[in-house]
């Protein structure tokens, strides 16, 4: 799978998708799926619904297509714009990074502006996405131009690094999945989802479960790793250690969300009876499509990709967590659903 997982994270990474601006990857993402569905839908916010099986869907399993990024706000200067994040960027990472602005006209290099080390300041601090400006050619460029990460695939072993693996590597995941299900259909009815606007709104999930109305929803993301010498000692994700079975996503406030402990029980098992390696985590600072479960009160899951790097302009992950959370995805599609209901007495 290493080789085909390669092919699809190569292609997926250098399309542009950034949240409410996601058309190449939903085309891309279409086709790729309808070469193996029973069917293949565009909803009118732009999530890819793939449908294998008849009779009412059992399953949903989600995973977005659109990124984080920015986008051209003001005028600074003839070739300087500034911009606004769209989504959580890692704005500490970007000074100096290669972008693309996606004009009307077609895709146009640009590059996040730094000052040189030469004229550094003893005032200098990381800043906001309001501090950065995007160098161009000095043609004119329209306000609201999106702009993305430009392309870079490097591999290092089963190491692959890329922007946006966040969460292209769940859309390969997809992909991968939708071969097997053709290759050998499920004797139960599976809805494979890409969605949109996961950065921003979750809203893309939210129209997705509304109109499938599944038994469960597994979500599928990328998540944080802890084994690198910075982020050491915050968490026992590690890359290579397989795919993450998350238990509960805080950021603030009232947004958070709970897996459903009997789903999420069963994905336990059914990587036991594989004999997959499965890493556990509850995580501050991170959000997913799962939360769009609390507007429909689907009994959810999340399964966790580790990653390095996440929301900067290159990111890192193990081609062995891919190929393990590939077949517990496939035996979660081939296995029958447990009882779901809430408030059973266990001992």
């Amino acid at each position: 799978m290493y080789d085909a997982f390669r092919h699809h994270l190569r292609t997926l990474t250098a399309v542009p998708g950034l949240a409410g601006h996601e058309d190449a990857v939903i085309a891309l993402m279409a086709e790729g799926l309808a070469a193996y569905a029973d069917e293949v839908q565009i909803d009118g916010l732009g999530n890819v619904l793939a449908r294998f099986g008849e009779g009412a869907p059992r399953l949903a399993i989600l995973a977005h297509m659109d990124t984080v990024g920015l986008m051209v706000q003001r005028l600074l200067a003839r070739s300087a714009f500034g911009v606004v994040a769209v989504g959580g960027v890692n704005v500490k990472a970007l000074y100096g990074v290669a972008v693309r602005l996606h004009t009307a006209d077609g895709p146009r290099q640009g590059l996040i502006g730094v000052r040189a080390q030469h004229q550094a300041r003893s005032t200098d601090s990381i800043g906001s996405a309001d501090d950065l400006y995007v160098e161009t050619d000095g043609q004119p460029v329209e306000i609201t131009t999106p702009i993305t990460f430009a392309p870079q695939f490097i591999e290092s072993g089963r190491r692959i690094s890329a922007p946006y693996l966040d969460n292209r590597a769940g859309c390969a995941l997809l992909l991968a999945l939708a071969q097997r299900l053709q290759a050998q259909p499920a004797p139960q009815s599976v809805v494979l989802v890409a969605t949109v606007q996961e950065e921003t709104t979750c809203l893309g999930a939210y129209l997705a479960l509304q109109a499938i109305q599944p038994e469960a929803a597994l979500f599928i993301d990328g998540t944080l790793s802890h084994d690198s010498p910075d982020t050491v000692g915050r968490g026992a994700v590690a890359l290579g250690a397989g795919p993450v079975l998350t238990a509960f996503l805080y950021v603030s406030g009232l947004n958070a969300w709970h897996a459903h402990p009997v789903l999420r029980q069963h994905l336990k098992s059914l990587a036991h009876t594989c004999k997959l390696p499965v890493q556990q985590d509850a995580a501050h600072g991170l959000m997913s499509d799962a939360r769009a479960v609390s507007w429909t009160g689907t009994p959810s899951a999340l399964l966790g990709l580790p990653l390095r790097g996440k929301h900067g302009p290159l990111e890192t992950i193990d081609l062995d967590d891919l190929t393990h959370a590939l077949i517990l995805l496939e035996a979660f599609a081939r296995h029958p659903l447990p009882n779901l209901a809430r408030g059973q007495m266990r001992q």
